[in-house]
């Protein structure tokens, strides 16, 4: 399997700890696709209902689902197991338990968010597929690493962010202003994303092409969710921020 990327779980030292004869396929992945997306759904669903019954739980499950998120991500970027289905459906479960509650928190601040969240990252999405499908973008290497290096800085800000949040008085200038350079932080954020769904796009792609074990659908469809639900999270704050600015 010769296939390089700037992504270490499409490098060839990870393909070769997947076994089984039975090969990657574009229907095995968007089928899979949708299932952390239902399980994941059906965690936030879950988790917004409790919300509602027992108001007091609302920020500990977000609190919960978000470290818990954080560790799971860890754990599958970092160890990859060669069976990642279980993982990757917990992984669902738990960024349900995150985006619920926050998801419920903005709407009671800005009644409506959730909606135009969630019709503008379809729109995204939707927007890049049709853009990777007619070839006006293509995943080259290059591309990959600008990508993947602008998303891991973008995520070393956000952890160092949270640290000084629960450590310190301090959060890290413009991050959430709501002002000018807040708003084109936030664009810029959500141009990162929505490059990163070019990059998975074109993974599964090589993937199916080149024959990739099975597994790696799972993998394929891990990539998607987390790419989808940070876009609809940057999606939230931006409308936030353009709220706030009137």
């Amino acid at each position: 399997m010769a296939y390089n990327s700037s992504n270490p779980v499409f490098q060839p030292k990870f393909w070769n700890t997947i076994q089984g004869n039975d090969r990657m396929t574009l229907e095995g992945t968007l089928k899979k696709t949708g299932l952390v997306f239902g399980v994941a759904t059906t965690s936030a669903v879950g988790s917004v209902a409790l919300g509602f019954i027992m108001p007091a739980l609302l920020y500990p499950m977000m609190l919960l689902g978000m470290f818990a998120t954080m560790g799971m991500g860890f754990y599958l970027w970092f160890s990859r197991p060669s069976e990642p289905a279980t993982f990757v459906l917990v992984y669902a479960a738990l960024e349900g338990l995150f985006i619920g509650p926050l998801t419920l928190v903005f709407e009671i601040m800005y009644p409506g968010i959730a909606i135009q969240a969630g019709l503008a990252t379809f729109a995204v999405v939707v927007s890049m597929l049709t853009i990777y499908s007619v070839g006006i973008l293509r995943p080259t290497p290059t591309f990959n690493k600008i990508v993947f290096t602008l998303a891991g800085s973008i995520f070393l800000v956000y952890f160092i962010n949270i640290i000084l949040v629960f450590l310190t008085p301090w959060t890290i200038p413009f991050l959430h202003s709501s002002g000018p350079i807040g708003i084109g932080i936030s664009v810029f954020i959500i141009c990162v994303a929505a490059m990163m769904l070019i990059s998975n796009f074109g993974m599964i792609d090589a993937g199916v092409r080149m024959g990739a074990p099975k597994q790696q659908e799972w993998w394929g469809a891990f990539g998607i969710m987390v790419t989808v639900i940070w876009l609809y999270f940057e999606m939230l704050r931006l409308i936030a921020k353009l709220r706030d600015s009137r």
